[in-house]
């Protein structure tokens, strides 16, 4: 394990009070500078009360995530040995370079061998993907635990190997990990815990970006991923309606992906079959259906993030239109779940919508308009992005917490820009990423 995983397993262990001290000041400031904005008569309410509704919405993200912390409710039988079958499924294409240590890392997890197996998927590639899983299965043989491998000569995409390996289970839970994607030992332990509630239909597990230090685009997606998946997930699982159990690593009841395996894997929107935010839309359907999607911090893996701006504005594209498509999806029928994550829900489905009109305003007509620069926006840009690097930086005590700071500002003044885009192409089913 990391000394980076190291240092963030102190999420639940150790809060540093000058920090949190720091980090609620900060919260103060911010909230006396977004009614202090609406009482001013020369500016727009409507612009004044979005600022407002903007940074109750991102707080209450983290304030929602500091009270969850997973209370077991049949922690009796767990103690006793609970211990369900598990299979670890890995679709994969053209991923030569990392696939075999992706497919030991699973072999060697301190689970019984004899209630976990391995079913990996080539799906078409043109590589050595192929001759990667079969030494990986060898050596998974030779350890005693049971592995799978289909070979499909024609790419089918991550969706059918997906649900290939679901058909192929005999196991009560599926683990689907991404081909570049490393479980740590105790990964599959972690997850079978929240299983012990019958409700509970999907775990979304912690990841971590293993290439972090590579460059700055690298370093601010790791802090962008943990934030992400410690507030914002745990904030969504508090009402046990995590929205997107990540396909890098999370957990399924295999019962209940059976149930919408079929919809899933046909699944249309606008005419247009889906071939992209398999996680999204498999999470959204068991949520529909009433299934529980929680978060675990402690079930953790370690993935490769893009190192090229042109291929992570790719990735960050797709990921934008698979959350139009399933945020509308989802929109149908969240009304009916908890009233405190529906509002939430609703809030961060319409916020993005107005945020470039708001930055346009805020940048180029109020300029011109008032002969002034907007220091009182910009100031609270910095202190909603101060907020962001810090909140990683309580908990895991790492210099990169700077990055979070330039990744949000990165986020609130570039990335929002491709939302527009995204809607204009959602029917587009490519990729992006290859």
């Amino acid at each position: 394990m990391t000394e980076y995983i190291k240092k963030a397993k102190v999420f639940y262990q150790e809060r540093n009070i000058n920090s949190w001290l720091l980090f609620f000041f900060l919260v103060y400031i911010i909230f006396v500078m977004k009614f202090v904005s609406i009482s001013r008569l020369e500016d727009n309410f409507l612009f004044s009360f979005y600022s407002l509704a903007v940074a109750m919405y991102i707080l209450s993200r983290f304030a929602l995530a500091y009270f969850y912390e997973p209370r077991y409710t049949s922690s009796v039988k767990f103690s006793m040995g609970y211990e369900p079958t598990v299979t670890f499924a890995v679709p994969a294409k053209n991923e030569g370079e990392r696939i075999r240590e992706t497919l030991l890392r699973i072999i060697k997890s301190d689970y019984p061998k004899h209630k976990f197996d391995v079913v990996a998927i080539n799906d078409g590639s043109t590589d050595n993907t192929l001759e990667e899983m079969e030494i990986a299965k060898r050596i998974a043989v030779e350890r005693g635990v049971s592995f799978t491998l289909v070979n499909w000569k024609k790419n089918r995409g991550k969706r059918d190997g997906m649900a290939e390996c679901t058909r192929l289970s005999k196991n009560e839970i599926i683990v689907f990990i991404d081909s570049d994607s490393f479980v740590e030992p105790n990964t599959a332990r972690e997850f079978v815990k929240y299983f012990v509630d019958p409700g509970v239909g999907a775990v979304a597990g912690q990841a971590y970006v293993t290439n972090a230090e590579k460059n700055i685009l690298t370093k601010m997606q790791s802090v962008r991923y943990f934030v992400a998946f410690r507030a914002y997930k745990a904030a969504e699982a508090l009402f046990g309606m995590v929205t997107c159990c990540s396909g890098c690593c999370s957990a399924y009841r295999r019962s209940h992906v059976m149930e919408v395996l079929d919809e899933w894997v046909n699944q249309k929107f606008l005419g247009v079959k889906c071939t992209y935010g398999d996680d999204r839309s498999l999470t959204n359907m068991l949520l529909k259906r009433n299934r529980k999607a929680l978060f675990a911090a402690e079930a953790t893996a370690t993935t490769y993030v893009p190192d090229t701006f042109r291929v992570f504005m790719k990735q960050q594209l797709r990921w934008k239109k698979s959350w139009v498509r399933e945020s509308v999806k989802a929109g149908g029928f969240i009304w009916r779940k908890n009233p405190i994550m529906s509002i939430s829900f609703y809030m961060g489905l319409l916020l993005p919508l107005f945020a470039p009109v708001v930055v346009v305003r805020a940048f180029f007509w109020y300029p011109i308009a008032t002969g002034r620069m907007p220091y009182f926006y910009l100031l609270g840009l910095v202190l909603m992005a101060m907020l962001y690097g810090l909140y990683y930086y309580i908990y895991t005590k790492d210099r990169n917490w700077v990055y979070g700071v330039l990744f949000a500002t990165f986020y609130t003044l570039v990335l929002m820009w491709q939302l527009p885009y995204a809607i204009l192409n959602i029917r587009d089913p490519q990729w992006g990423t290859r």
